[in-house]
Formats: C-alpha cells, sequence, structure tokens
C-alpha cells in the first residue's frame, strides 16, 4: 500500500478529511461574505481572513486551541461558543470528531494538527496553480516539511537541488535550527492547501505531501483533491451559499453526540 493510500484511509476513518472539507467551506463562506472591495478588500485580504478563519474552524470541529477539552466528563460543557459566529446551517454539518482523536501540533509555530502519525499544517497558493507551488521559495517552515524523507518507492525524475553558499544566511541558520529540533521518525508531515477564485467564486482544496522544486518540478509526491466525489477525481468546489443540516443515513435515528468543551482565553502558539 503507497504513503497516499495509508494517508488517506488513516484520516478518513477519524473523520479528519470531512472535517477539512467542512472547515474550508465554512471558513470561505464568511470570508466571501465579508469581502467588500469598495472598503479596501483585495486578494490579500481574502486569502490572509480565509487562512485565520480556517484554523478557527479546524480548532471547533478537533476541539482545540480556544475550543479544547480539559477531560471528556466535561466536553459537553459550551456548546454554544463552538456554534458561535457560524452560518445557520453550519454547526449542524459539522463532523462530531471525538476530542482528542486530532490533537493541536504546530511546527515553529505554524499552524497544524495530528492524528496518529500524520501531522497536517495549512498553505495557501494561487489558484489554479497547486501544481507549481515554489515550495522552495515559502517559510522555511515549508521548506523544512518539503525537504521530509522522500515516500518509500518514490522514484525521483526530478532530484532536488542542494543549497549552496548564495542562500540568504539568516534562512539557511533558521533551515539548520529546524533540522536539530527532535522529531518523531514516525510522524510525517502533510499540508492541506487552499485557494480561492474570486471572480467564479470557487474553491481548491489539497492535502498531500509536498515536495521541494527548487530549480522547478514537481510541487508533490502525491496530492489528494478534498473537493473531489471521490477518491482521485479532480474537482472544484463553489462557495456555499445556504448551508443545510445534511440528512440523516437511512436507518439511523439519532446524531452523534458532540462533545466540546466552553471556550479558554488565551492564544494557540
Amino acid at each position: 500500500m503507497s504513503e497516499q493510500q495509508d494517508a488517506l484511509e488513516d484520516l478518513a476513518s477519524s473523520d479528519v478529511l470531512v472535517a477539512l472539507a467542512w472547515a474550508n467551506a465554512s471558513a470561505y463562506r464568511r470570508t466571501m461574505e465579508d469581502f467588500d472591495p469598495d472598503t479596501g478588500h483585495d486578494q490579500g485580504w481574502v486569502g490572509s481572513t480565509a487562512h485565520r478563519l480556517f484554523c478557527d474552524r479546524l480548532h471547533r470541529v478537533f476541539s482545540t486551541g480556544r475550543h479544547g477539552v480539559a477531560e471528556l466528563s466535561a466536553a459537553s460543557e459550551g456548546l454554544d461558543t463552538v456554534a458561535a459566529g457560524l452560518f445557520p446551517g453550519e454547526y449542524e454539518k459539522m463532523p462530531a470528531v471525538v476530542p482528542g482523536e486530532v490533537t493541536w501540533s504546530h511546527l515553529n509555530r505554524s499552524p497544524g494538527w495530528r492524528s496518529g502519525r500524520w501531522r497536517f499544517l495549512l498553505a495557501s497558493f494561487v489558484y489554479g496553480e497547486s501544481d507549481a507551488i515554489p515550495w522552495s521559495q515559502k517559510s522555511p517552515t515549508k521548506r523544512r516539511v518539503a525537504s521530509q524523507a522522500k515516500p518509500e518507492g518514490w522514484l525521483d525524475t526530478h532530484p532536488m537541488l542542494p543549497f549552496d553558499d548564495g542562500d540568504d544566511p539568516s534562512l539557511m541558520a533558521v533551515l539548520q535550527a529546524l533540522a536539530e529540533e527532535p522529531e518523531d521518525s514516525e510522524l510525517t508531515t502533510l499540508i492541506v492547501a487552499h485557494s480561492v477564485n474570486l471572480d467564479l467564486g470557487l474553491r481548491e482544496l489539497y492535502l498531500g505531501r509536498s515536495r521541494l522544486n527548487r530549480g522547478g518540478g514537481e510541487a508533490w509526491y502525491w496530492k489528494h483533491d478534498l473537493l473531489a466525489s471521490d477518491f482521485g477525481t479532480p474537482g472544484s468546489g463553489p462557495i456555499p451559499v445556504t448551508p443545510s443540516p445534511r440528512p440523516a443515513p437511512s436507518g439511523v435515528q439519532d446524531a452523534p453526540v458532540r462533545l466540546r468543551r466552553a471556550a479558554r482565553e488565551g492564544n494557540d502558539k
């Protein structure tokens, strides 16, 4: 079984994939609802706002950050804080992920979460250019992630170029410090890449293993379209307009119990 299959099966079984899709849809719907070019909002505002709201929605669905759960016995408290600020119907559609199934796991303060042996960080990109994301020009953290050892069995037809003396000394120092940090040998860090086309109102959302494409070449070892109707089928998703509760499967009478806790003050760094 390939690394991609392992990751998708593991993260699907813990409802991480559907949670990512829900959080992204909610974040972009609020962002586009508030978007007003007459007030000075531009593509940069959309990108940064959607990114922050994406993090917020993931904290809600995973019970992390200010929505963290101290203990399961008190997890049902503060459900109103989880739903606060969401559009009507969005909370009802939020996947019921058991607290503790996914944990907060930032990397050098880059927002991240972990489920089992998989950690995932968020990254934005230019719509339509997911296959050409220049990871070598991104932050030191994203460059480090893209520099992980390649997946087992990967046939590399575009070898990565080494760093040379011409690189920014301060950047090289950061990369060296990151490389020296103790790391779980069983942990693989993935990237959740998201984007939007303002004119068409379409989103892109991918989960994958980034590849340091210094000098060009492939940007991913593998990637999966989280907005596809099934595994491996490319697709794009519109900004949700009228969210409504998802119909319950036939024969299921009770919705799953949502376990959340009251919000706490503080930051997530």
